[in-house]
Order: C-alpha cells, then structure tokens, then sequence
C-alpha cells in the first residue's frame, strides 16, 4: 500500500461533487499540516521532505482528480467536437500537473536519502510510473 492509496479512491470517482472536493480537501490538509510542520521546524530536513512529499500527493491528486473531471465532460458538453476539445485540454492539463509531481521525484528521493527514512516511498514511486505509464497520450483531432 502506498501513500496514495489512503488519499486517493481506487475506482473511478463519482458524479457527487462531495467525493472531489473531499479527496482534494484531504491532500490539502496534509499539505497545509506539512507546511505548518516545515514553518515551525525549518532547519529539519524530516519536515522539509514531509512537506514536499505533501506537495506532490496534492499535485497528484489533482491529475487523477481532473482526469475524472475529463470522463464527465462527453455527457455533459452536447456539442461532440467542443467537448473533445475540452476533454483535450483537460487531459493535457492533468498530464501537465502529472509531469509536474513526477518532475518531484529525483529530490524526494534525495531527502529520502538524508532523512534516513525508507519504506514506502519506493512503492509509491514504483505505483506512481505505473499510473503515468498507463495513461493515454492527449491526442487532437
């Protein structure tokens, strides 16, 4: 199991507006917790590398989140060649914040290394390059 899986549904997300604010609103909250920590414990690099750590969960939870987003918008844009488009930008988006929180990893890894802390991460990570390579390229029209 990997940090991910607690923060994230495994299943696709529902229609429920409740089930995407609430699952963003968990990653924030650990982000915010981990930016307090990091406020109060600057000089500590296990409070640093929480914080990052933090950051990327919240960008990837963004990425699955807006790529569920991108599964509603066909049903809910009538006009066919407007909503591939918006399913194009929304794709393109999520591949962007997925880039943005792989980009993470290298300095995740570094911290690792100097907090001494080993486990999960390396699953995550593992998990995470399963995610990214699973998914579809943007293609336009």
């Amino acid at each position: 199991m990997t940090v991910l899986d607690n923060r994230v549904p495994e299943a696709p997300l529902s229609s429920d507006s409740a089930t995407f604010s609430e699952v963003v609103e968990r990653a924030e909250e650990g982000f915010r917790r981990a930016c307090t920590a990091l406020a109060r414990h600057g000089g500590d690099v296990h409070a640093l590398r929480a914080a990052v750590r933090s950051a990327a969960r919240l960008t990837k939870t963004l990425a699955i989140t807006v790529d569920n987003i991108a599964g509603h918008a066909p049903r809910s844009v009538k006009q066919p060649e407007m909503a591939a488009d918006l399913v194009a930008d929304l794709k393109a988006l999520r591949n962007c914040l997925a880039t943005g929180a792989a980009v993470i990893d290298p300095a995740l890894d570094d911290l690792h290394h100097l907090s001494g802390r080993h486990g999960a991460d390396a699953e995550f990570a593992r998990r995470y390059h399963e995610w990214a390579a699973a998914t579809e390229p943007v293609r336009r029209p």
